[in-house]
């Protein structure tokens, strides 16, 4: 990151993204589909006395002009637009020449068929594409791209702590934990804290950098 960049956080949720950009230099805009997501990320840059953008907005159609920053991220945000190719043509679209981009995605492990298993509805199914490395390449034909693995570890005091914390924060899963009685809470609590050993989840992802050629 070098600063004064433009920077996006592309489906920035709390804006976690945002926070490290801005700290580093960088003339950070964040957007969301969520305005309760977007109220939260404006309260944390202002509790750290940062100045950021954030714009309420769909990654489908940005509400940005053509080749508006010099680099993109997206932390398991944009692979949930419902439309990929949509969602990366927009990406691609406010990127300028040379511009660098960086996205995470989940992969196909016990947390996502658990999901996938017990919730309907699941908004992460379509999103497993972001793993693919032959299907990304397929929807950011313009970017020289490579592939990286990394793990992501959700820790707490105990397994019953680790469950809270995910119960709690993940807003998604709460939304639908909501919709359960206490019977349904308890087996769903039980299925996901088999999954849950020595107070943590940790989970693999493929990381997507690219670069605008």
């Amino acid at each position: 990151m070098r600063p004064r960049e433009r920077f996006l956080d592309l489906a920035c949720g709390t804006g976690g993204v945002a926070l490290v950009a801005a700290r580093a230099g960088a003339d950070v805009t964040g957007v969301d589909f969520s305005a309760d997501q977007i109220v939260k990320a404006r309260e944390a840059a202002e509790a750290a006395g940062l100045s950021i953008r954030y714009d309420e907005g769909d990654a489908q159609a940005l509400p940005y002009a053509d080749a508006s920053f010099d680099v993109v991220a997206s932390a398991f945000g944009v692979i949930f637009a419902p439309d990929h190719a949509r969602a990366a043509d927009e990406l691609t679209r406010v990127c300028r020449a040379g511009a660098r981009i960086a996205v995470t995605s989940w992969l196909d492990d016990d947390w996502f068929r658990l999901n996938s298993r017990l919730r309907p509805d699941y908004e992460g199914l379509a999103s497993i594409e972001w793993g693919d490395e032959t299907y990304v390449s397929g929807l950011l034909p313009e970017f020289e791209l490579r592939f990286e693995r990394g793990e992501s570890t959700i820790a707490a005091a105990s397994d019953d702590e680790c469950w809270q914390l995910l119960s709690s924060s993940v807003p998604p899963l709460k939304a639908w934990l909501d919709t359960l009685d206490d019977a349904g809470r308890e087996d769903a609590a039980r299925e996901y804290r088999a999954l849950i050993r020595g107070g943590s989840l940790a989970r693999e992802y493929l990381l997507v950098l690219g670069e605008h050629r």
